[in-house]
């Protein structure tokens, strides 16, 4: 295993300077563009252009002997002259191969910039990152930010505890593996941690000295065990991603003390049960949990604030709470693929966009206040027990470009009011006890409907059918002898 500060010889490292057409932006401001580096920085900055030189694309323009109005590199005042305190080397193609000591040079470069408190090395290919960066770096004490992400680092993560100012670590989209312990202990002023997609396994680390952090992104590893008891600890956490763990057990009620939490992405793990503490989070806007092995209810009160709930592909039972889809905050609700019993709740939030209660055991009737929502877009409440005609309000829900309602026990007619429908895109009424006639007005959608789906629908298919010009999926089994003799296109 090769760790993040370790090597065993030289190794190549040339150093491209990629020109890519997003750099549009220059950085420095008007204050300290004609304040002149000292003369050290600006020995620096020279030394770090040339070690570009290999590139066959843009490189900064040493022309100007000024670094502070060179691209993606910001300066401020200091005295009589300027420092440089940010550099933006994303996407530059830095990369590493064996046999080489480049890139050792252009890291002991950066290390002399001890004015440098952001550092943005992402996207690039960089593979291994010299050891005396994490242990004997002027630039370790005043970093504030350092991005990592995207990369190709590999191996163990480093010891970052000698970076005593850092606000954001980034390192993200690499191939670290291993446990994270006590790397990370010295980072009491961290706000920001992004280690998602990795490969790190182990407990999920506690992080119990960076009591200020504010975001915390672990998804896409394979972290197992419990969340720690401690988590309550971050009160000034607004983002908390878990997603696609091991991560088991019971979810911790200390979550319920994050005052400030906005959004919190349990989804690919196997926990057990939903906290009831949600309900205590009233900045809580997005709570996502779906793929885990929630079992039991759903708890009262958890959507009072919430605006995004995602309980999908779970093992929840029992009925829907009357106040689960009326909270005003509401936009985007999906219980798909679960257990769930007992009919639709009457009372459903004005706001909402996205309702998808499909693969359930839901009966009773599809409530006719569906209609009032004048915002929703998608609708599916396919894949349950529904036993009820569809209601002429539907006409009421004008955005709607996805409606599923198919493999119910829906009879009756199609209401002619789908044919006001005018931006629907996916229509689904199949395996109901659907009967009559294909509506006329139903041929007006012929803009932007792309897939029917009527099968086993009784009644006659009308030669109008050719009318929907953007039709690109039609399902009429059961009905083409219909179909056969009555439609020439």
């Amino acid at each position: 295993m090769v760790e993040m500060g370790r090597y065993d010889g030289p190794f190549f490292l040339p150093l491209l300077f990629l020109c890519f057409s997003s750099w549009l932006s220059l950085h420095g401001s008007a204050d300290t563009s004609t304040s002149q580096l000292s003369q050290t920085q600006t020995l620096i900055m020279g030394n770090l252009s040339r070690s570009l030189h290999n590139s066959s694309y843009a490189k900064w323009n040493t022309s100007d002997p000024n670094p502070c109005r060179w691209i993606r590199v910001t300066c401020s005042a200091s005295g009589n002259s300027s420092v440089v305190k940010s550099l933006d080397l994303s996407g530059v193609g830095l990369y590493t191969a064996p046999n080489s000591s480049s890139l050792v040079g252009f890291f002991h470069l950066l290390c002399r910039l001890d004015s440098l408190d952001s550092l943005d090395l992402s996207a690039n290919a960089v593979t291994a990152i010299p050891g005396f960066f994490f242990s004997n770096c002027s630039v370790l004490h005043g970093l504030k930010s350092l991005d990592l992400s995207s990369n190709m680092l590999h191996g163990a993560l480093a010891n970052f505890s000698s970076f005593s100012s850092l606000e954001t670590l980034d390192l993200s989209y690499n191939d670290l593996s291993g446990a994270v312990g006590s790397q990370l202990d010295g980072l009491a002023r961290l706000k920001r941690l992004n280690l998602s997609v990795n490969l790190f396994t182990g407990e999920m680390p506690a992080l119990g000295k960076s009591q200020g952090l504010e975001e915390l992104v672990l998804s896409a590893n394979s972290f197992y065990g419990q969340i720690p008891s401690d988590i309550g600890g971050h009160p000034n956490l607004t983002l908390l991603d878990l997603s696609e763990n091991d991560l088991s057990g019971v979810t911790p009620d200390g979550i319920g003390n994050l005052s400030k939490l906005e959004t919190l992405l349990l989804s690919s793990n196997s926990f057990g049960l939903i906290p009831r503490s949600l309900s205590n989070i009233t900045s809580l806007s997005r709570f996502a949990a779906n793929q885990n092995f929630f079992i039991g209810s759903i708890p009262s009160g958890i959507t009072k604030y919430v605006r995004v709930l995602d309980l999908s592909y779970n093992n929840l039972s029992g009925v829907i709470p009357a106040d689960l889809l009326s909270s005003p905050n509401l936009v985007s609700v999906d219980l798909t693929h679960n257990n769930l019993q007992g009919p639709i709740p009457n009372h459903l939030s004005q706001n909402l966009y996205r309702l998808r209660l499909g693969g359930n055991s839901l009966d009773g009737t599809i409530p006719q206040s569906i209609g009032n929502l004048s915002n929703l877009t998608y609708l599916e409440l396919n894949d349950n027990n529904l036993d009820s005609q569809i209601h002429p309000q539907i006409s009421g829900c004008k955005y709607l470009t996805l409606l599923n309602l198919a493999s119910n026990r829906l009879h009756g007619e199609l209401p002619k009011e789908l044919g006001s429908l005018r931006n629907l895109v996916v229509l689904k009424l199949q395996k109901n006890n659907l009967s009559g006639s294909i509506p006329d007005k139903l041929f007006e959608l012929q803009v932007n409907l792309s897939v029917l789906d009527l099968k086993l629908l009784t009644g006659v298919i009308p030669s109008a059918i050719s009318r929907l010009e953007s039709l690109s999926n039609l399902i009429l089994e059961g009905n083409f002898r219909w179909f056969y003799t009555r439609c020439h296109w």
